[in-house]
C-alpha cells in the first residue's frame, strides 16, 4: 500500500512538473515573438498635435493626403492619432495630462511621423525625440531648424479641404529612440513613414495616386 501510494505521488509530481515546463515554454515563445516580429499592428497612425482644432474636413483630407504619399503597399491604411490642445473638456489638469500622453505616445506609441506645430514643439522641448532632417534635406528651404519640416508651402497641403490648414510641419521620430530599435517590424515601420516624408518633401508620391495639390 506505501509503495503504491509513493508510486502515485511520484507519477502526480512528475504531471505537475510537465506542466510547469509547458507553461514556461509558452511564455519564452511568447517573448520570443514579441522581441522579434513584435505585436500585429493594423495599418500605419501618423500623430497629429496641434493648438486649436482640425475641422471633420481637415481631418479627413490629411488622411487622404497621407495615404496617397504613401507608398503603394499602404494595404492597412492610414490612421490619424490627433491630440488638440488644450484639451476640449477643459477640466483642470486635462490638457497636462493630455500632454503627458502626447509624450509617451512618441516615445512608446505605434507613429514615427508626426505633424505638429511650433506651439506644440516648443512645449515638447525634447530634441532628442525627432530625426535630424537637415542631413536628410540639406539647403531645402521647407526645413525649419534641423528638426521640422513645413508642409504647407507644398503640394501635399493644396488639397481641398485644408485651405485654412495652419501653419504644421512634418518631424520624424528619432530613430535612436529604443522603440524604434526594439524589433525588426519596428525599424521595418520607422523606414516606411520616412518613405512618405520623402514622397511628400519632394512631391512625389507613388504612380498609382493623383495626388491632390500637383499642378
Amino acid at each position: 500500500m506505501d509503495e503504491l501510494q509513493k508510486e502515485t505521488k511520484i507519477r502526480g509530481k512528475r504531471h505537475l512538473g510537465m506542466i510547469v515546463v509547458g507553461i514556461v515554454l509558452l511564455v519564452l515563445l511568447g517573448l520570443g515573438y514579441y522581441y522579434t516580429a513584435g505585436p500585429d499592428t493594423t495599418g500605419n497612425v501618423v500623430l497629429v498635435a496641434v493648438r486649436g482644432y482640425l475641422s471633420v474636413e481637415q481631418k479627413d483630407a490629411l488622411t487622404s493626403q497621407f495615404l496617397g504619399y504613401a507608398p503603394d503597399d499602404a494595404d492597412g491604411g492610414i490612421n490619424l492619432k490627433v491630440y488638440e490642445f488644450p484639451a476640449a473638456h477643459g477640466q483642470p489638469g486635462e490638457t497636462s495630462k493630455l500632454f503627458g500622453e502626447l509624450q509617451n505616445e512618441i516615445k512608446n506609441g505605434t507613429a514615427d511621423l508626426i505633424l505638429l506645430d511650433r506651439y506644440v514643439y516648443d512645449m515638447l522641448g525634447d530634441e532628442r525625440l525627432f530625426e535630424d532632417l537637415s542631413a536628410l534635406y540639406p539647403g531645402d528651404p521647407a526645413l525649419s531648424g534641423n528638426f521640422l519640416y513645413g508642409v504647407n508651402g507644398k503640394p501635399f497641403a493644396k488639397a481641398s479641404g485644408l485651405e485654412e490648414l495652419p501653419e504644421l510641419y512634418l518631424a520624424l521620430r528619432s530613430g535612436k529612440l529604443n522603440i524604434v530599435n526594439k524589433n525588426a517590424q519596428n525599424l521595418e515601420k520607422h523606414a516606411y513613414q520616412l518613405e512618405i516624408l520623402n514622397n511628400i518633401a519632394f512631391s512625389t508620391p507613388p504612380s498609382g495616386y493623383v495626388a491632390q495639390g500637383l499642378d
